[in-house]
């Protein structure tokens, strides 16, 4: 059972090109693992927790303000998430060897899951850019643009570099163009 854009159990989202949701998802069980694991890999709970509090409160309000109308939203989605698996994957690898392989192992998964979060939020972000937001992909969507859809200029430069400069003489002169010589081979 989903609400708004949650998808109601499918793995992919309803709106097409839109991880909006994935995003949403991840930020939020990387904040509930903030949370619950800070003690457990923690090296100064007592110096660290206010600013683990604080991250948390700062990716649940990012999920919470993530839709698919909103560039920004998303942007911020992406910069938090990065930020977020920047900082956990440097203070994992700073602490691997000098902290318990439980404490390694919550930094990494929270590196893992800010990192799935970047990806998905840039990948929705470079939709809203492309405007491809709620349209499927079709087949033959890369293949060249029909002439009519062109304006003259681009239908000239289309032409000429299929057939060549001939076939714009062609076009520009009604047909009337003549090779070199040609005149006078026609009248003999």
């Amino acid at each position: 059972m989903g609400g708004g854009h949650v998808p109601s159990g499918e793995m992919w989202p309803l709106v097409p090109h839109y991880y909006g949701d994935i995003v949403r998802q991840l930020m939020l069980g990387a904040s509930a693992l903030m949370l619950f694991g800070a003690p457990f890999y923690g090296d100064y709970l007592h110096v660290e927790l206010p600013f683990e509090v604080f991250g948390a409160l700062v990716f649940v309000a990012l999920a919470a303000l993530t839709n698919p109308w909103k560039k920004m939203a998303l942007a911020a989605d992406a910069i938090g998430a990065g930020v977020g698996m920047v900082i956990y994957q440097t203070w994992a690898l700073y602490g691997y060897g000098q902290v318990s392989p439980v404490a390694f192992v919550l930094r990494e998964a929270l590196a893992i899951l800010f990192m799935f979060a970047f990806y998905f939020s840039v990948k929705t972000v470079r939709a809203m850019v492309l405007h491809q937001i709620g349209k499927r992909e079709q087949a033959g969507e890369f293949d060249e643009e029909p002439m009519e859809d062109l304006r003259p200029e681009e239908e000239s430069e289309f032409l000429n570099s299929v057939r060549g400069d001939a076939a714009e003489d062609e076009r520009t002169e009604g047909g009337n163009h003549r090779q070199p010589g040609w005149a006078d081979k026609a009248g003999d």
